[in-house]
């Protein structure tokens, strides 16, 4: 019976295979490929390399270009009562505090934590793009396995139609199917639901038409070999997170070397050109006129403003080294934890599949022993009813190792 029954699936879902197989690799690239979260880190990256740019300009000389027009309220006694003045000049700092140096280094550093943040989404998008994929997967393995039930009721429904019209049974027996087989359309309508749900999720994240079909080349009833575990600090040495915090922590210490700079002296050197009409100003002649500057400027005193600001900056730094040691530990215990997950997972599967195999042989001898008068209608029942319990399980127990394994990766960011 469960030979035809599952002859009887293999028919039904086979007008799914004319569409184009979808492996586990091939969809987490589309769905890299369309992803508006990765998206929106490359435009992070872009502008941090453009600020980085503009901070290594304070190294270079600045050209600037002024026109000034003046207008007297009262005419003076000769020439006219408007004048203007254009003036080029060219300045070149030459002594900042380290200001310059900082700010560059700090841009620099922005744009590498930039490019560790960006890893960190595309890790994180491509552990969504599993998880969809093996959603879909327990779906449709779901929705086979109650019209796969659906399928076995049915055929007892007959085994009992025979039996209640030879005389052999009552009609209660009968009923009882009847209420059973309803029961199983039901579920059945309820698996085709949640099937078209975990689709739609499916294609939206690779940017398709929600419901387009789709075949899996990979299912979770696939063996998954159980990953080699690394070490944790091999894992943390690699991790976006811990990268970017350390790089962060830096960052927060050319602050310092920033903000104390904003005390220190400047120099900067330089040269003009003026163009301006003789004065007093009448028609015609202008003069031109320029020089050289050299400027010196240094705070001397603001009521212990520079020590402040400093020390905050410190505390700023000191804040980011104690996120660092944070991450640190919460990468620790989620290694720690996937891994115990990924292994209690794996024994549950082999657990389950035992399982699955006992509730199948026990479905075929009620069947046959129903058919031959040696069993009651309820002893079938509850073998078919205890048979997709366990094969529901077996379901939950190969998902939950397919997404630890996915999980693991994730957190170990192979």
């Amino acid at each position: 019976m469960i030979r035809r029954v599952l002859i009887s699936v293999i028919l039904t879902i086979a007008p799914c295979v004319l569409h184009a197989q979808v492996s586990l690799d091939d969809y987490c690239e589309s769905v890299l490929a369309y992803s508006h979260e990765l998206q929106d880190a490359e435009f992070a990256k872009q502008g941090a390399r453009e600020r980085e740019i503009v901070a290594r300009k304070g190294y270079l000389p600045i050209l600037s270009l002024a026109r000034e027009l003046n207008i007297e309220a009262r005419k003076p006694d000769e020439g006219r009562r408007w004048n203007w003045l254009t003036q080029l000049d060219v300045s070149q700092p030459i002594f900042r505090g380290g200001e310059v140096r900082a700010t560059a280094k700090r841009a620099e550093l922005a744009f590498d934590i930039s490019e560790y943040e960006a890893g960190a989404t595309e890790f994180l998008v491509r552990y969504t793009a599993e998880v969809a994929y093996w959603s879909l997967s327990r779906a449709e393995g779901y929705y086979e396995a109650i019209a796969q039930y659906v399928a076995i009721v049915e055929s007892l429904r007959d085994v009992v139609a025979e039996r209640y019209d030879a005389g052999y049974i009552s009609k209660s027996d009968l009923l009882q199917v009847a209420s059973r087989l309803s029961d199983a359309r039901y579920q059945l309508s309820e698996a085709e639901q949640k099937r078209d749900i975990a689709l739609h999720n499916f294609n939206l994240l690779r940017g398709v038409e929600p419901t387009s079909k789709v075949v899996l080349a990979e299912s979770i009833f696939n063996s998954v070999a159980l990953p080699v575990r690394e070490s944790v600090d091999s894992v943390i040495l690699r991790h976006p997170d811990y990268n970017s915090s350390e790089l962060s922590a830096m960052r927060a210490f050319w602050g310092i070397r920033a903000e104390r700079a904003r005390y220190l002296p400047k120099i900067e050197v330089g040269a003009y050109a003026l163009l301006q009409p003789n004065m007093p100003h009448v028609r015609g002649g202008t003069r031109l006129d320029g020089g050289f500057m050299l400027s010196f400027s240094s705070p001397i005193y603001h009521f212990s403003e520079r020590r402040h600001a400093v020390a905050a900056a410190r505390s700023d730094y000191l804040r980011e080294v104690n996120a660092t040691l944070a991450v640190v530990d919460r990468i620790t215990l989620e290694e720690s934890d996937t891994w115990t997950n990924l292994c209690a997972t794996r024994d549950r599967v082999a657990t389950a599949q035992r399982n699955l195999s006992i509730a199948e042989e026990n479905l075929s001898i009620s069947t046959y022993s129903y058919r031959e008068g040696l069993a009651s209608i309820l002893d079938v029942l509850q073998a078919q009813l205890s048979w997709l319990q366990i094969y529901t399980n077996t379901l939950s127990a190969q998902y939950d190792y397919a997404v630890a394994v996915s999980a693991y990766d994730y957190v170990t960011c192979r």
